[in-house]
């Protein structure tokens, strides 16, 4: 989860569209929890949101 200017917003990927999205927490009206996995750990999927949103590695 993160901010960005006044709202709240998780971060996912999504399977759909094969590629990371931003929802804003204030538009969630429901969700599901799974015991599915990430398809890759925590780390690399960081990394790459880092490269799709082009954040200069820490």
């Amino acid at each position: 989860m993160g901010f960005f200017d006044r709202v709240r917003v998780i971060v996912a990927w999504c399977e759909l569209r094969d590629g990371f999205r931003h929802f804003r927490v204030d538009r969630i009206s429901a969700l599901e929890t799974t015991d599915t996995r990430y398809p890759r750990s925590r780390r690399e999927l960081l990394r790459s949101w880092f490269e799709s949103e082009r954040i200069p590695p820490r």
